[in-house]
């Protein structure tokens, strides 16, 4: 495990249990709050791709970077649906 993610990590996984606890106290159908659970794969995964590139591993790399786009269009999509509907 490489030193330099681990803080990262850390605020990764509490922002994480922060807003899944929201969603499920609260139960908001909230689509800011939709997106923002679904770029935290991409979050997630993010310090794997980077450790993987370092270690010339190509195919985790492909996989994990796989993840991170798919995810950040997913949020594009949430995001934009929340702007065409609301304005």
């Amino acid at each position: 495990m490489n030193k330099k993610f681990v803080k990262y990590r850390i605020v990764v996984s509490i922002i994480a249990i922060i807003s899944l606890v929201i969603n499920l106290i609260m139960q908001l159908d909230s689509t800011l709050l939709n997106s923002v659970t679904v770029i935290l794969p991409a979050l997630i995964v993010f310090p794997f791709a980077y450790e993987s590139y370092q270690d010339k591993k190509w195919l985790p790399f492909t996989a994990y970077s796989l993840i991170i786009v798919l995810s950040t269009l997913v949020t594009i999509q949430y995001i934009y649906r929340f702007y065409i509907l609301y304005h």
